[in-house]
């Protein structure tokens, strides 16, 4: 069965209804425009939804919101409203069996490492810092760039296990471009100095000890963007799933989806938006593009993402919002525990809901394994651990397909064969994490929605791509031209 839904000049089509298609959504309902988002899963959110079972609310993985984007800011707080909690940060690293502050502090490090182990840290820091300043060594690589700021000691210690757990390859192949983004300005003697002096200008995104998050998990931001959208008169068509964006020449025409019902509709607009994964973007334009935008395409590659999700009955297994798990004996990477985030996680204070995290690839075992296996490994790992005694009432895992872009050596001149194909478009635009092949946070990839629904509305031509473009703070103002 084929339907037509043709709506009216200036009407976006938006695929995804994560945190960058909803702030796109909102953005085009306040500008005038009818929105229609088409989503696949059964709620909005993408990654940053958040689940209800067994009366525990869980989110996909721990979200923190913190920006320097002083609109996106002002948005989530507006959007949330009543509903914002503005909660302490407490994230630790379990290593070798001992936990570390995070950020580390130097009397925590040194009581858990040992003298000795602590004096070959800082003598590792130095003698990085002399290499700099005698060679100027190139960084290409994660590996690089970490050692360069930190020393290799301390790189071998706290981060070479636990990125390799989470991109599933080499250190030596991750682009130290990705650094760049997650560790904004992050140095040992930074880390030393705002453990001693606790200075109050917080300008390293990775030193906030505060966050604001919604009451009811992180997802229920979306879903307050959702009913905003649907009164001011668009449209959010869940359990749907894409299937081809028809294009005449670098024109995009329509949106091919299957609904609920199985029945196939396509829906014709202005504008079409896409936070898809970039890779399946390509694989849906009907025509195709080229073969060398293909090949590109194909050349790239996302980590999957396994929540296991845990009922606890008990005492609070720790007091940490969520603990980085470094330790090379246990595969899961993150912990958390969503009552250390809000009190309405749980129907109960003795109830706890755990997510454990796994990263994997398409064929691995974790991919593969029933959730029943999942369950049954997350809990004797935290056994490993020494944390989590109490009683396991339930536990369920949610698996999420190309979850993280893996920033691979090499990756940009991918991406510039893909973005010069799609700068060609008159009215589509890639946006979001998945979207634009980009690791970004919450706010940014809100900003990249924001920007392409102004281009979308016919308010000038934005450019998302600028958002978070290296390990400059571009989003410290308002999203801009």
């Amino acid at each position: 069965m084929q339907t037509t839904d043709t709506p009216a000049a200036r009407d976006i089509v938006i695929v995804g209804g994560g945190p960058s298609g909803m702030a796109a959504a909102l953005e085009a309902v306040r500008g005038g425009a009818r929105p229609v988002v088409i989503e696949r899963l059964d709620r909005v959110g993408g990654l940053a939804r958040t689940i209800d079972h067994g009366g525990c609310r869980f989110d996909i993985g721990p979200h923190r919101f913190f920006t320097l984007n002083d609109e996106i800011r002002k948005l989530f707080v507006e959007v949330c409203g009543a509903d914002l909690l503005n909660v302490p940060r407490l994230t630790r690293i379990f290593y070798k069996r001992k936990y570390f502050n995070y950020p580390l502090t130097p009397l925590n490090a040194l009581f858990g490492m040992g003298v000795l182990t602590s004096f070959k840290i800082l003598m590792s820091y130095m003698a990085a810092r002399l290499r700099r300043l005698v060679s100027q060594p190139e960084l290409r690589s994660f590996e690089d760039w970490v050692i360069d700021r930190f020393g290799r000691r301390l790189y071998e210690t706290f981060f070479k296990t636990y990125t390799e757990k989470v991109w599933g390859i080499p250190c030596t192949r991750i682009g130290a471009d990705w650094a760049g983004q997650r560790i904004k300005g992050l140095s040992l003697i930074a880390a030393v100095v705002n453990a001693v002096f606790h200075s109050k200008k917080k300008t390293i995104k990775t030193l906030v000890d505060e966050f604001y998050y919604p009451r009811l998990g992180a997802g229920q931001l979306y879903e307050k963007m959702e009913q905003l959208v649907v009164t001011g008169g668009g449209a959010v068509r869940k359990n749907s799933e894409v299937l081809r964006i028809k294009h005449d020449g670098f024109r995009a025409t329509a949106v091919e989806y299957r609904d609920v019902q199985g029945a196939t509709n396509s829906i014709g607009g202005d504008f079409f938006l896409s936070s898809a994964p970039l890779t399946e973007l390509l694989t849906q334009l009907d025509p195709p593009p080229p073969a060398a935008v293909l090949e590109a395409a194909r050349s790239l590659r996302y980590r999957n993402h396994v929540g296991v999700n845990l009922i606890i009955k008990g005492a609070s297994p720790f007091p940490d919002n969520w603990i980085y798990v470094h330790s090379p004996d246990v595969r899961m990477a993150r912990i958390s525990d969503y009552l250390n985030f809000s009190k309405e996680m749980s129907n109960a204070p003795d109830i706890h809901a755990l997510t454990v995290e796994y990263f994997c690839f398409e064929g691995d075992d974790i991919w593969g394994s029933s959730d029943q296996e999942l369950v049954k490994r997350a809990v004797a790992e935290l056994a490993i651990m020494g944390i989590a005694h109490g009683e396991v009432i339930d536990g369920f895992a949610v698996r999420s397909e190309k979850a993280y872009p893996v920033i691979e050596i090499g990756y940009e001149a991918k991406i510039e064969v893909i973005k010069s194909f799609l700068d060609r478009f008159e009215n589509l635009l890639p946006i979001g994490r998945s979207g634009m092949f980009k690791y970004n946070n919450q706010d940014h990839a809100m900003a990249t929605g924001l920007l392409a629904a102004r281009t979308a509305l016919g308010k000038g031509r934005f450019d998302p791509w600028l958002v978070n473009i290296d390990g400059v703070y571009h989003e410290g103002s308002a999203a801009t031209a």
